[in-house]
């Protein structure tokens, strides 16, 4: 919460819930899949931040974002993290189906190494099959390690695993 608020809001700028609600809520049900009650924990958080002072509560459901660091230092989050953050939470929004394993990648030590084991594996990941369950082949991985490659400084192995996974699936390989 104190990073997508620091995301959204400069210190001192106001806000509304409902502002609140509709830039970070899909965001954070991507990062916790399991929340059934995201409006309901943000509201509490907010409270929390209150009253440690990272926000003042103006009332109406409005609030001033006064960008006091109340949390230690968030580790530093890497190019390909980001990317696979970014995707989970699109996933997440687009299907209601929670992207949990790509989000895992986001929040592995080493992001490289955790997608390597996603796009390694043998079989689909969770997220790839209840996708595929719903009609919908996504390969969002697999495009962003071969189109991307170079930004994320990925290696060749991982690179070809992604290609040949890809090759594969969309020749109609069996799932």
């Amino acid at each position: 919460m104190a990073d997508e608020l620091k995301r959204l809001y400069r210190p001192g700028q106001d806000f509304s819930l409902t502002h609140f609600y509709a830039n970070a809520e899909d965001r954070l049900q991507a990062m916790y899949p399991a929340n059934t009650t995201v409006q309901a924990t943000i509201r509490q958080i907010l409270q929390r931040h209150r009253d440690e002072g990272l926000v003042r509560f103006n009332g109406n459901g409005q609030y001033t974002y006064l960008g006091r660091d109340v949390q230690p230092p968030a580790r530093r989050v890497t190019p390909l993290a980001q990317a696979a953050y970014d995707l989970a939470a699109r996933i997440t929004a687009e299907t209601k189906i929670a992207a949990s394993d790509y989000l895992a990648v986001a929040r592995a030590d080493d992001p490289e190494r955790a997608l390597a084991e996603l796009l390694s594996g043998r079989h689909a990941s969770p997220t790839f099959y209840a996708l595929h369950r719903r009609g919908r082949l996504d390969l969002s991985f697999e495009r962003l390690a071969i189109d991307d490659s170079a930004r994320f400084k990925l290696h060749s192995s991982l690179v070809s695993a992604a290609a040949h996974r890809l090759d594969y699936y969309e020749s109609d390989g069996d799932v």
